[in-house]
């Protein structure tokens, strides 16, 4: 799963080689953020190519009001069904920017202990999401929200911690991913993680939101 992850992008929009970007677009994002949390607005790469401010839960079209439980993964077995995110699979696709996630282990007779996983090679990588623009009964206003999707971790550097991880986007992929020209099963076989190192139980508390957070310690 992937339920806290970390994004440190400030004076990186070079690495972004589309949409237009604007010295305006680095001011208005949070482009340095260690500790994002569901519910919270985060920067994704939309599939109109535009990068925007989104909250983290998915809310269906379809919703009278935001859910109890925030949607902020989707199983990659069956978002292309479930009725909560099939729209979104099939019209409404985004990548989310990240530079790696968190995720706890718990040792037998000790409490959980926060690690963070990073790309294997470049600082930055992408997750793949699913979008929707939701609006409040009687609104006119939509408002952005997206899930990140989410694959077993069999084979991979992360297992131990979890038996889910979020699926990432080689940045090849991540036009392909927009514009549907791949599917889910297409990404599952890439893993792109370095191996998880622990780091301080600061993060533990949504609160606590500094380059701390991503420092490896003993």
């Amino acid at each position: 799963m992937c339920g806290r992850y970390a994004l440190t992008l400030a004076g990186k929009l070079d690495q972004i080689s589309f949409p237009e970007e604007s010295v305006q677009l680095e001011l208005e994002l949070p482009w340095e953020c260690y500790n994002i949390a569901p519910t919270v607005q985060a920067p994704i790469l939309d599939h109109d190519r535009t990068l925007k401010l989104s909250r983290w839960g998915l809310i269906p079209y379809w919703a009278k009001e935001p859910l109890k439980r925030p949607l902020f993964n989707a199983r990659s077995e069956t978002a292309a069904s479930k009725n909560s995110f099939r729209t979104a699979y099939k019209e409404h696709r985004c990548a989310v920017p990240a530079s790696g996630y968190f995720e706890w282990f718990q040792p037998p007779e000790q409490d959980k202990q926060p690690h963070f996983v990073r790309p294997q090679v470049e600082d930055l990588f992408w997750f793949a999401g699913l979008a929707c623009d939701w609006s409040a009964k009687g609104s006119e206003e939509a408002q952005s929200t997206f899930t990140i999707l989410t694959r077993s971790s069999e084979g991979l550097p992360v297992a131990w911690l979890h038996d889910r991880s979020p699926i990432p986007l080689a940045w090849d992929d991540v036009k392909l991913w927009l514009d549907r020209e791949i599917e889910v099963e297409d990404l599952e076989s890439k893993h792109l993680f370095a191996a998880p190192y622990r780091v301080s139980t600061a993060v533990n508390s949504v609160r606590n939101d500094t380059p701390e957070n991503i420092e490896p310690v003993e």
